[in-house]
């Protein structure tokens, strides 16, 4: 049986997204939890952060700790094939709440 970032081939991953809360900052426009479910486990990411681009669109920002350099670093890490669907569901239901307007241009979510 293959893995990736361990996750068996053909397991469903599933996101539901809660706990918005609207964020009044030049940047961050809003905070919300995700609750991940693999292989019947359930995780809560709590505090992912929905930050408005310069050049317009949004990004998806996983909950970050202050390293002992001063860094900002993700607080958890996420493979690619799992981060791209998360900000695409937050991000998504962020316009069905009304505090994002529908997608026009690129959406991504940083972190690892």
């Amino acid at each position: 049986m293959s893995e990736m970032a361990g996750v068996p081939d053909g397991e469903i991953i599933t996101f539901t997204v809660r706990n918005a809360r609207p964020v009044d900052s030049k940047v961050l426009f809003a905070l919300v939890d995700v609750d991940l479910e693999i292989a019947g486990v359930l995780l809560t990411i709590a505090g992912i952060q929905v930050r408005r681009l310069p050049k317009g669109g949004s990004s998806v920002h996983l909950p970050t700790y202050k390293a002992a350099d001063g860094s900002w670093k993700p607080a958890i890490m996420l493979p690619e094939e799992v981060r791209a669907p998360l900000a695409e569901t937050v991000l998504a239901f962020l316009v069905e709440e009304g505090l994002a307007v529908p997608k026009t241009s690129a959406w991504s979510i940083a972190g690892g």
